[in-house]
């Protein structure tokens, strides 16, 4: 074969190397910021925290936390597009943004919930944590955490609901307490890194 064909050849493999790799982590959305909302508690700010860092080391994405003045204004901004994500309480949510009845079952509550968040609010409920958390309501309801996600997010960034599921399930009522306290202690971000590498999740 003569030098003439080998050169532009050998040009289109190593450009195609380099496209390869270049190109940005499965699931990335490269030019678009993610904004996830916190209430500025040790434990919202943690699992804001933790949403983040899971989301922009799994795929590149830019992440952004923001600080909302309390459980209300976060959901307010969530329906105007403000947020893509917070995290809600499924008591909270039940009594203070839908006005419905108290639900006793952990699992029918987080359906209901469910259900009414995505057919008139265009929100998504993805896994619970796995713990319940109960300042979050004055009654006694299951209030569990969970991630909440607008719908018009999920179509952009496709991959997400299925990483951040990741966590559900992941974090019990003792490993709440003792990350926040660690988190009281010294730096929310390391924790969250911390307890991610840990159960291998990044």
């Amino acid at each position: 074969m003569s030098k003439t064909i080998l050169r532009p050849l050998a040009l289109a493999i190593i450009l195609c190397i380099f496209g390869i790799l270049l190109a940005p982590p499965a699931g990335a959305c490269v030019g678009k910021t993610l904004v996830i909302g916190s209430t500025g508690s040790v434990q919202q700010d943690l699992l804001a925290e933790m949403l983040s860092v899971l989301i922009s080391e799994r795929t590149g994405t830019t992440v952004k936390v923001v600080k909302l003045d309390s459980p209300a204004a976060a959901h307010e901004a969530l329906l105007k597009a403000e947020l893509d994500m917070d995290v809600e309480y499924t008591g909270a949510s039940q009594l203070q943004i839908l006005k419905g009845q108290a639900i006793a079952g952990p699992q029918q509550l987080f359906e209901a919930v469910k259900a009414r968040y995505n057919q008139d609010l265009n929100l998504i409920w993805l896994q619970p944590f796995g713990f319940d958390e109960p300042a979050a309501v004055s009654v006694a309801i299951p209030a569990q955490a969970a991630p909440v996600v607008r719908k018009d997010t999920l179509k952009k960034f496709p991959a997400l609901a299925r990483l951040v599921n990741k966590l559900g399930g992941t974090i019990d009522a003792a490993t709440i307490a003792r990350l926040e306290g660690e988190a009281a202690d010294g730096s929310v971000h390391d924790v969250a890194r911390t307890f991610l590498k840990s159960n291998r999740l990044i």
